[in-house]
């Protein structure tokens, strides 16, 4: 979206925009949907419940944290993703995110990925997935 011409703090808002969008024509023709998204404040948050409620759908929200703060540095820090004229993200910037970052008020599964194998988190996900 920067690419495109959008200042790079329109790009979180438009961002949303975009995936509510294909998410919403998704569930209209009867699809599941799986987003993610860090959904950091209530804003974005409200919105998923808005579109799964017009749509009729159950809203699942699993949130993925990474409870050991050296691990987690330790993986920000090794990350390269390599896109063209955007910059990798720094600690510094994940710790301000944090303080921006509002608890999560809804029910939820949260999976601390510091703790399990991927394999066992993408179990305990799936299950948590197929319970009504």
């Amino acid at each position: 979206m920067w690419r495109g011409g959008l200042a790079r703090d329109q790009t979180g808002i438009a961002a949303y925009e975009v995936a509510i969008t294909l998410a919403g024509e998704n569930l209209q023709l009867g699809h599941s949907v799986i987003v993610d998204a860090v959904n950091p404040v209530e804003a974005p948050r409200a919105a998923w419940r808005s579109l799964a409620a017009s749509h009729r759908a159950d809203l699942k929200i699993i949130e993925c944290v990474c409870a050991d703060q050296t691990v987690h540095r330790r993986r920000i820090e090794a990350r390269v993703r390599n896109i063209e004229g955007m910059p990798e993200v720094t600690w510094a910037r994940v710790l301000a995110r944090r303080a921006e970052y509002q608890d999560w008020t809804d029910a939820r599964l949260i999976l601390d990925t510091s703790a399990a194998a991927p394999e066992n988190l993408l179990a305990e996900a799936l299950n948590y997935l197929r319970q009504s």
